[in-house]
């Protein structure tokens, strides 16, 4: 039986882009959800000259948590291709 951590070739730069990314994704999607649900932010519509109807919101804007969540998500993503980077380099230099 292997009793290795399933992750044993992760160094600190991993455990803080992994711990970032997916802190700010929770950040934008749960907590700052929830908090809005408790707060009890109202919405409500405004008409706008040449928009029509438009929903606003008085807690949280949208935009502002779009931007959480894709940063979270770029954090990833720099994760992620410095992973598959290091791994090509790594079996590079392995090579016979």
């Amino acid at each position: 039986m292997d009793t290795t951590p399933p992750h044993s070739d992760y160094g600190w730069l991993d455990d803080a882009a992994l711990a970032t990314g997916l802190g700010l994704v929770l950040l934008g999607l749960v907590v700052m959800g929830v908090v809005e649900t408790l707060l009890g932010s109202a919405h409500f519509t405004e008409r706008v000259p040449g928009l029509g109807v438009v929903v606003v919101h008085t807690s949280f804007t949208p935009s502002l948590r779009a931007h959480v969540i894709a940063l979270g998500f770029l954090v990833l993503l720099a994760w992620g291709i410095s992973r598959v980077g290091r791994t090509i380099l790594a079996s590079l230099g392995t090579r016979p």
